[in-house]
């Protein structure tokens, strides 16, 4: 159960401490007072939304933190341990939010995610709103009351996700199904393409090699020429050459060398000269005897580029990727492979899926069933108690529409009910007024509060629009509640009121700025706010009188 609960800076709540106990406890205060505002902390804390606009005005940031007690056996403590976060039997929740940056969790001092809260607050506290009779009237809310109480949750995960499975899966085969012709003229127009690029069989680096000989071929004369008098004058027969002039000189340094030393080394520079000479007359050769870009060699090179041209613009890509062009589309000719084998492939996995699919939902309705029935006979006794004797209270499990197959199951659940005898249960937004329905709302959360995993429940006025004789059978319905765990409930009734082990007075003060405070009252003082409640204004002696008859009267004192 909750232990203790400490909220600072939040809303108009600057500091405030608040020890809880064990059965039931009732907040009481006049309206304004800030009771909502300690269920609006608690839901912070346990991972809802948190806004910069929830800071107490004036300040930077504000803190709640809780600490509760758990049994030993409870799955918030395999939880915890799972997580790495236990610390014994006890837990303790923080939650920091901050002006302008991200608001922080922590569960046992370790830092925590808002999901991790929420998770965590799921399996620590059941919270009633107010407003809930209100989305009691909405058939996806009635449906997970439902499952939650068969059980089904982690069950009705494994529906949705088997749902999402078959609905991709039939997304496919549709998507396969018409893309069908589709692909029949694409495939003719890819076949196309790559037949006439095919045929210029175009290949990597060609275009680059075909431009260099072209532009070789266009100086070829010139290269020719040049390259016959280079070698002409370095190297020919003719006495006139570099080469017989060099030939010449080193022959009349030689018998020299033995008188004047020096020029040996004059001779071996000249004998290097007479052998590069040499050299390069070896290198032009092959181009004064090139043959290989005659007429007939430049009109294929000039042919074989203005294709490449062609079928670039066609293409719209430059010349020199048309080979890897061609094998991009033999690539997507390769994967447009024929779509029936795909489709009877994907239509033999959706039929598995279905029937895995039909299975869970065979298990999720037998657990509905189950609980439906009993919690058709639970609440209805309820409601009888209620001041709505005669009336009776259905759920209806109704096969889907269509193929029966949706992410939540393969039938509808709707709750049905009816405010007097003789008269069949109609669907919750037809068949009772807005008394009646409050009081259905309190009696299927008192029931399924019953089932609840969460040690402590909380009850934010629930019991608004009603009053008298059932009025005091909810505060005895929430008394029982308590005997099983901890309940707290905020509320403005005297008959439920008085029904409380324990009663704190929520107040408001403005002396110095608002300031929402809170305290344990003491019998005399219960006596007081009870004669409060009573009269709506100042207690009178009279009104004091009848607060302690009504607390003795059920004990409470």
């Amino acid at each position: 159960m909750i232990d203790w609960l400490e909220i600072r800076q939040f809303a108009i709540v600057e500091n405030l401490e608040i020890e809880f106990e064990a059965n039931f406890t009732a907040l009481t205060g006049e309206t304004g007072s800030g009771k909502s505002v300690i269920i609006d902390a608690i839901n912070v804390l346990l991972g809802d939304r948190s806004e910069a606009t929830q800071i107490r005005y004036g300040q930077d940031s504000a803190e709640i933190q809780a600490g509760f007690s758990l049994a030993e056996d409870h799955p918030a403590l395999q939880w915890l341990s799972a997580g790495g976060m236990d610390d014994s039997t006890d837990c303790i929740l923080r939650r920091v939010i901050r002006k302008g940056r991200s608001s922080r969790g922590f569960i046992n001092n370790h830092a925590a995610t808002a999901a991790q809260l929420r998770e965590l607050g799921e399996l620590l506290v059941d919270i009633h709103g107010q407003h809930e009779h209100l989305s009691l009237l909405k058939r996806e809310v009635q449906r997970d009351m439902l499952d939650e109480a068969a059980g089904n949750t982690e069950l009705m995960h494994r529906v949705g996700a088997c749902y999402e499975v078959i609905r991709d899966l039939k997304q496919r085969i549709k998507e396969l199904r018409e893309r069908s012709e589709a692909d029949a003229k694409h495939l003719e127009i890819l076949n196309y393409h790559f037949n006439e690029i095919q045929k210029l069989d175009p290949k990597d680096g060609e275009w680059d090699e075909l431009e260099f000989s072209q532009r070789r071929g266009a100086h070829q004369v010139e290269l020719i020429s040049t390259a016959s008098e280079i070698h002409e004058h370095l190297y020919s027969g003719d006495t006139d050459s570099l080469n017989s002039h060099l030939i010449r000189h080193i022959s009349r340094l030689d018998p020299l060398i033995e008188y004047a030393q020096e020029l040996a080394e004059v001779r071996k520079m000249l004998s290097e000269a007479q052998i590069n000479i040499e050299e390069a007359s070896k290198q032009l050769e092959p181009l004064i005897n090139d043959s290989e870009l005659d007429a007939e060699s430049l009109q294929y090179i000039e042919n074989r580029l203005s294709e490449y041209h062609s079928l670039a613009r066609k293409h719209k890509i430059q010349p020199g990727q048309l080979a890897e062009h061609m094998r991009s589309i033999q690539k997507e000719l390769d994967n447009l492979s024929d779509p029936e084998a795909e489709i009877s492939e994907l239509s033999e996995q959706l039929e598995q899926a279905s029937a895995r699919y039909f299975d869970l939902c065979a298990t999720v309705s037998m657990n509905r069933n189950r609980v439906a029935t009993q919690l058709q006979k639970d609440i209805s006794t309820i409601i009888h108690g209620l001041g709505m004797q005669g009336g009776c209270f259905e759920i209806c499990l109704a096969p889907e529409d269509g193929d029966g197959i949706t992410r939540h199951g393969n039938e509808s659940v709707e709750f049905r009910a009816s405010g007097n005898p003789g008269i069949p249960a109609q669907p919750l937004n037809r068949a009772v007024s807005g008394g009646e329905l409050s009081r259905i709302s309190l009696a299927i959360q008192v029931v399924l509060a019953q089932e609840s995993r969460a040690p402590t429940m909380i009850f934010d006025e629930v019991d608004t629009g009603i009053g008298g004789e059932v009025a005091n059978a909810i505060g005895q319905k929430l008394r029982e509640l308590g005997e099983r765990g901890q309940v707290i409930c905020i509320t403005h009734l005297t008959q439920v009121a008085i029904h409380g082990n324990h009663q704190f007075n929520v107040t408001k003060s403005i002396d110095d700025g608002v300031e929402t405070m809170i305290r344990k009252l003491s019998n005399e003082e219960r006596i007081a706010e009870i004669a409060r409640m009573i009269s709506g204004e100042k207690a009178t002696s009279q009104t004091l009188t009848h607060a302690r008859q009504l607390l003795a009267s059920v004990g409470s004192l």
